[in-house]
């Protein structure tokens, strides 16, 4: 998140002192993010959802720099990427397994098998668990959302030519959307991680029983 939203401010300004224009400066900052999430892909091994966004990232950069001298859409071009993943985390409340939970299974499982197996079962058994990861997702999509529309209204209430000033504060938004969602992440975790315990304390009750060859 830090090089996400520090780096384009950095090299922005970097770049713009040394007389680069402000479109080419602005797409330049963009494309560091755009690595950032590349170098993560490419850890992971496999081209998901977020190394395909990644790829329409720079394709869109790159026909942006062709086609417009307006920086303002350079600046505005996160809110279609923020504006579509708050969409496509609606959609997985609602379909399959929330983004929280399958984005948060290695955090919370820290590479432990039994922690993993724990974890997976809560959510096949709990509805207290399953409920609360929606919960959870759903909230980061209204963050997200609302971080893409008012990046849009922040950036189009300075003029073409106030491109440092709209850079900053547009940033302002979502640092406070995302700090918001991050504590009611905090707040629910705890939920969360009563519910595993259980579940881990009952699999090793289990995996006893199996050792003992006593019935359980």
């Amino acid at each position: 998140m830090l090089i996400d939203i520090v780096a384009p401010i950095v090299v922005y300004f970097i770049l713009h002192s040394l007389g680069v224009g402000d479109v080419l400066a602005l797409t330049i900052g963009g494309m560091v993010t755009a690595i950032n999430a590349l170098v993560g892909t490419v850890r992971r091994r496999r081209l998901d959802s977020i190394g395909l966004l990644v790829l329409a990232e720079i394709a869109l950069s790159i026909a942006l720099l062709l086609i417009t001298q307006d920086p303002r859409i350079l600046l505005i071009k996160p809110s279609f990427y923020v504006g579509f993943a708050a969409i496509y985390a609606f959609a997985t409340c609602l379909v399959g397994k929330p983004i929280g939970f399958e984005g948060a299974k290695p955090i919370a499982t820290k590479g432990d098998p039994e922690r993993l197996a724990a974890y997976e079962r809560a959510w096949e058994r709990s509805p207290q668990f399953r409920r609360t990861e929606r919960v959870i997702t759903a909230a980061w999509g209204v963050a997200f959302l609302a971080d893409s529309l008012l990046r849009v209204l922040v950036v189009y209430s300075f003029s073409a030519n106030q491109v440092g000033e709209s850079l900053l504060l547009s940033q302002g938004p979502g640092i406070v959307l995302i700090g918001a969602a991050l504590l009611f992440t905090r707040w629910r975790v705890p939920i969360i991680r009563t519910i595993v315990d259980a579940q881990q304390e009952q699999l090793a009750k289990e995996r006893a029983v199996r050792i003992s060859g006593l019935p359980a």
